[in-house]
């Protein structure tokens, strides 16, 4: 139980999750190295591709964001919340930027010009740089709320707002990002991409930079460097449709699609440790801790569930009360110790006569002891009891107080009955209680068959009452 609730409160970075991470950064790496000399052939355009972009980019986008606000809710680390902020940001300034862009989601630009889809794109990398590198200096000790959720939402929302404004109104203010309206900058304008792409280097080396040993940190690292290799092509290749802008545009939604996956991951992982966790409390709730047979609560709901299902077979269901004769004696005598191995070796002895997948041995209540026997009449539960009577003869556990056999002995009441309509539990288990009762007055170290049809309802309500 302890390892389970350590998985689930510490999910560190595996060492196999590290070497994949290498793997995946080496491939990209690679990639853009092999893409580079290539970025500026032209390729044809592609209908609806970068509207099927944004759609992916939104949709992934505000998943991820959900995911971590709401692990940053639960966890209360304001750290992780602000991770979130920056693929809102993300999810809510692609609206403007394939609104604006030629052939995003019509013909023409809805909204602005083509150079506002370039200064949107600027301002869309930029601000994700600058939420990183805020994400990545921020203490992870500072709590977070949902105060700070709503608000990070709301200020996203306006400076999308703003920055839309400036990209479109405010275009005839801002400098020239377009040649011959058709290659992204030129000379004069350099500046503006060595910003950009400074500014995503930045945010990559202060994730790099990050203490914390967690699969969100080391993803985001893979995703941080695709987002630097997503600006370098994008500016090298100068153009769009080109082979450069094409693969930018694969490892822009890899660089969320990295993180995504990640939380998904983690997820998962922690959904099978409580699922673990949760199946080892239903076993210690189910399960006496002293013998490891069932506990009084199990044997009541599968009473329960086996006689239900008996009466609507028409079949027999029958139930062995047993006590262990004179145990108070025999603790006074060998201590408390003792007893409780007494009762351990007891139960073992139970299992050992039980073989069907249907029967259940639970622990009654101190030194008593009950099986269920689904499917089984008197003959079928006497001939159990009376082979745990001779099992329990083999041992021979001591018990000098229990004359003349001077070794530990039980008393079984058995009653067996098809039940009917207008019958209960409560009518079985009174039946074998009783013959439990006649065994021991008999002389104990004997099996006794119960009558359940004996017992009328109003002797059933009245033995529950006592």
């Amino acid at each position: 139980m302890d390892e389970e609730l350590y998985l689930i409160k510490d999910a560190g970075v595996s060492p196999r999750q590290i070497r994949l991470a290498r793997v995946i950064i080496g491939i990209l790496l690679l990639s853009a190295a092999v893409a580079t000399p290539l970025a500026t052939t032209p390729l044809l355009p592609i209908p609806g591709y970068m509207s099927g972009f944004g759609i992916a980019m939104v949709v992934v986008n505000v998943i991820l964001a959900s995911l971590l606000f709401a692990k940053g809710l639960i966890e209360r680390k304001e750290r992780t919340i602000r991770l979130g902020t920056a693929y809102f940001f993300v999810t809510v300034i692609f609206v403007p930027l394939i609104a604006a862009f030629p052939g995003g989601l019509m013909e023409a630009p809805i909204i602005g010009s083509t150079s506002s889809a370039v200064w949107l794109w600027c301002c869309w990398h930029t601000g994700f740089g600058l939420l990183i590198i805020r994400y990545a200096t921020n203490s992870e000790e500072t709590a977070g709320t949902a105060a700070d959720v709503r608000r990070s939402i709301l200020v996203t929302i306006a400076v999308v707002v703003l920055l839309t404004l400036a990209a479109t109104l405010g275009l005839p203010y801002l400098p020239e990002v377009l040649r011959n309206g058709h290659d992204f900058f030129d000379d004069s304008t350099m500046l503006i991409p060595a910003l950009v792409f400074g500014v995503n280097v930045i945010g990559l080396l202060c994730v790099m930079r990050m203490r914390e040993e967690k699969p969100e940190q080391l993803w985001l690292m893979v995703g941080m460097v695709a987002a630097c290799i997503d600006v370098w092509l994008t500016l090298y290749g100068g153009a769009r449709f080109s082979l450069g802008w094409y693969f930018a545009k694969m490892t822009s939604l890899f660089t969320s699609l990295a993180v995504l996956v990640s939380q998904l991951y983690g997820i998962t992982r922690l959904y099978h440790s409580i699922a673990g966790a949760n199946q080892i409390l239903m076993t210690q709730a189910n399960q006496d801790g002293l013998t490891a047979l069932s506990n009084r609560r199990c044997f009541d709901q599968v009473l329960e569930i086996e006689w239900n299902r008996a009466r609507r077979d028409k079949r027999s269901l029958a139930l062995l009360m047993i006590d262990v004769d004179h145990f108070k004696k025999y603790n006074d005598c060998y201590g408390h110790l003792a007893g409780d191995d007494c009762l351990r070796q007891i139960a073992q002895q139970l299992l050992r006569v039980i073989n069907r997948p249907g029967d259940v041995a639970a622990r009654y209540g101190g030194e008593e002891f009950v099986v269920i026997l689904p499917n089984t009449d008197a003959a079928g539960a006497r001939l159990v009891g009376e082979r745990l009577l001779l099992n329990l003869t083999a041992a021979s556990i001591p018990h000098a107080h229990n004359q003349p056999l001077c070794h530990v002995t039980l008393s079984i009441g058995v009653s067996a009955m098809v039940p009917g309509p207008g019958g209960s539990t409560s009518t079985l288990a009174l039946a074998a209680d009783k013959a439990l009762y006649e065994a021991k007055d008999n002389g104990r170290n004997q099996v006794c068959i119960g009558r359940p049809e004996l017992f009328s309802p109003a002797a059933t309500s009245a033995f529950l009452m006592n």
